[in-house]
Protein backbone atom coordinates (compact mmCIF):
# COMPACT_ATOMS: atom_id res chain seq x y z
CA UNK A 1 0.00 0.00 0.00
CA UNK A 2 1.28 3.48 -1.34
CA UNK A 3 1.66 5.80 1.71
CA UNK A 4 1.83 9.06 0.36
CA UNK A 5 1.00 12.41 2.48
CA UNK A 6 1.70 16.16 2.71
CA UNK A 7 1.85 17.13 6.03
CA UNK A 8 1.15 21.56 6.39
CA UNK A 9 2.29 23.11 9.61
CA UNK A 10 3.88 26.35 10.05
CA UNK A 11 6.29 25.44 13.09
CA UNK A 12 9.46 24.80 11.34
CA UNK A 13 10.41 22.59 14.50
CA UNK A 14 7.45 20.42 14.34
CA UNK A 15 7.10 20.36 10.62
CA UNK A 16 10.62 18.76 10.71
CA UNK A 17 9.88 16.54 13.31
CA UNK A 18 6.74 15.19 11.78
CA UNK A 19 8.52 14.70 8.28
CA UNK A 20 11.37 12.52 9.93
CA UNK A 21 9.16 10.42 12.17
CA UNK A 22 6.48 10.05 9.62
CA UNK A 23 9.19 9.27 7.23
CA UNK A 24 10.96 6.30 9.76
CA UNK A 25 7.34 4.84 9.99
CA UNK A 26 7.39 4.08 6.31
CA UNK A 27 5.39 7.27 4.86
CA UNK A 28 6.87 9.06 1.38
CA UNK A 29 6.20 12.60 2.69
CA UNK A 30 5.88 16.11 1.28
CA UNK A 31 6.11 18.69 3.92
CA UNK A 32 4.41 22.51 3.55
CA UNK A 33 4.97 25.33 5.99
CA UNK A 34 1.67 26.87 4.86
CA UNK A 35 -1.93 26.31 3.58
CA UNK A 36 -0.68 28.88 0.55
CA UNK A 37 2.38 25.96 0.01
CA UNK A 38 0.34 23.23 0.11
CA UNK A 39 -1.82 23.77 -2.42
CA UNK A 40 1.33 24.63 -4.48
CA UNK A 41 3.00 20.93 -3.61
CA UNK A 42 -0.08 19.55 -4.45
CA UNK A 43 0.23 20.51 -8.27
CA UNK A 44 3.21 17.86 -8.31
CA UNK A 45 2.43 15.51 -5.65
CA UNK A 46 -0.91 13.77 -5.11
CA UNK A 47 -0.79 12.20 -1.50
CA UNK A 48 -3.24 9.57 0.25
CA UNK A 49 -3.54 11.72 3.35
CA UNK A 50 -2.97 15.41 4.28
CA UNK A 51 -2.04 16.06 7.49
CA UNK A 52 -2.68 20.02 8.25
CA UNK A 53 -2.32 22.30 11.54
CA UNK A 54 -5.31 24.21 12.18
CA UNK A 55 -4.31 27.43 13.32
CA UNK A 56 -1.69 29.28 10.83
CA UNK A 57 -1.06 32.75 9.44
CA UNK A 58 -2.52 33.81 6.27
CA UNK A 59 -4.56 30.75 5.55
CA UNK A 60 -5.50 28.92 8.37
CA UNK A 61 -6.72 25.08 8.16
CA UNK A 62 -10.02 25.31 7.99
CA UNK A 63 -9.61 27.73 5.00
CA UNK A 64 -7.72 25.22 3.61
CA UNK A 65 -9.87 22.28 4.15
CA UNK A 66 -12.60 24.07 2.09
CA UNK A 67 -10.61 24.78 -0.62
CA UNK A 68 -9.30 21.32 -0.82
CA UNK A 69 -13.21 19.81 -0.50
CA UNK A 70 -14.41 22.21 -3.22
CA UNK A 71 -11.99 20.99 -5.68
CA UNK A 72 -12.80 17.95 -7.62
CA UNK A 73 -9.29 16.60 -7.67
CA UNK A 74 -8.32 16.99 -3.94
CA UNK A 75 -11.93 16.82 -2.33
CA UNK A 76 -11.59 12.45 -2.06
CA UNK A 77 -8.03 13.34 0.23
CA UNK A 78 -8.47 12.32 3.32
CA UNK A 79 -7.41 15.09 5.88
CA UNK A 80 -6.46 14.61 9.54
CA UNK A 81 -6.80 18.12 11.56
CA UNK A 82 -4.27 18.67 14.52
CA UNK A 83 -4.47 21.92 16.72
CA UNK A 84 -3.27 23.06 20.00
CA UNK A 85 -6.89 24.38 20.32
CA UNK A 86 -8.30 21.38 21.29
CA UNK A 87 -11.80 22.22 22.87
CA UNK A 88 -14.97 20.19 21.37
CA UNK A 89 -16.09 23.56 19.45
CA UNK A 90 -12.81 23.61 17.41
CA UNK A 91 -12.97 19.98 16.53
CA UNK A 92 -16.30 20.02 15.52
CA UNK A 93 -15.37 22.76 13.05
CA UNK A 94 -12.73 21.04 11.91
CA UNK A 95 -14.49 17.89 11.08
CA UNK A 96 -17.32 20.30 10.08
CA UNK A 97 -15.21 21.43 7.50
CA UNK A 98 -14.24 18.02 5.94
CA UNK A 99 -11.81 16.60 8.05
CA UNK A 100 -12.09 12.89 8.76
CA UNK A 101 -10.83 13.27 12.04
CA UNK A 102 -9.32 15.92 14.81
CA UNK A 103 -6.07 14.98 17.23
CA UNK A 104 -4.93 17.44 19.82
CA UNK A 105 -1.34 19.09 20.26
CA UNK A 106 0.82 17.22 21.69
CA UNK A 107 0.73 13.97 19.99
CA UNK A 108 2.55 10.94 19.96
CA UNK A 109 3.75 10.04 16.43
CA UNK A 110 1.96 6.49 16.73
CA UNK A 111 -1.32 8.05 17.92
CA UNK A 112 -0.69 10.17 14.34
CA UNK A 113 0.37 7.16 12.61
CA UNK A 114 -2.64 5.31 13.80
CA UNK A 115 -5.33 7.92 12.73
CA UNK A 116 -3.65 8.34 9.72
CA UNK A 117 -3.82 4.45 8.43
CA UNK A 118 -7.69 4.58 10.22
CA UNK A 119 -8.21 7.71 7.16
CA UNK A 120 -6.50 5.93 4.24
CA UNK A 121 -8.07 2.35 5.14
CA UNK A 122 -11.88 3.80 5.48
CA UNK A 123 -11.16 6.10 2.09
CA UNK A 124 -10.32 2.30 0.19
CA UNK A 125 -13.06 0.88 2.07
CA UNK A 126 -15.59 3.95 0.61
CA UNK A 127 -13.73 3.64 -2.73
CA UNK A 128 -14.51 0.19 -2.99
CA UNK A 129 -18.12 0.56 -2.15
CA UNK A 130 -18.64 2.69 -4.27
CA UNK A 131 -17.72 0.35 -7.22
CA UNK A 132 -18.87 -2.89 -5.78
CA UNK A 133 -22.49 -1.63 -6.60
CA UNK A 134 -24.01 -3.23 -9.37
CA UNK A 135 -26.64 -1.52 -11.97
Amino acid sequence: MSKKILVVEDHGVLLELLGKGLTLRGWDTTLAGSGVEALKKLEDYLPNVILTDMRMPAMNGIELVQILKGHPVYRSIPILAVSGAASRQVRQQCLTAGCGDFIAKPFAISVIDKALMDLVSAERQNRSAGSDSTT
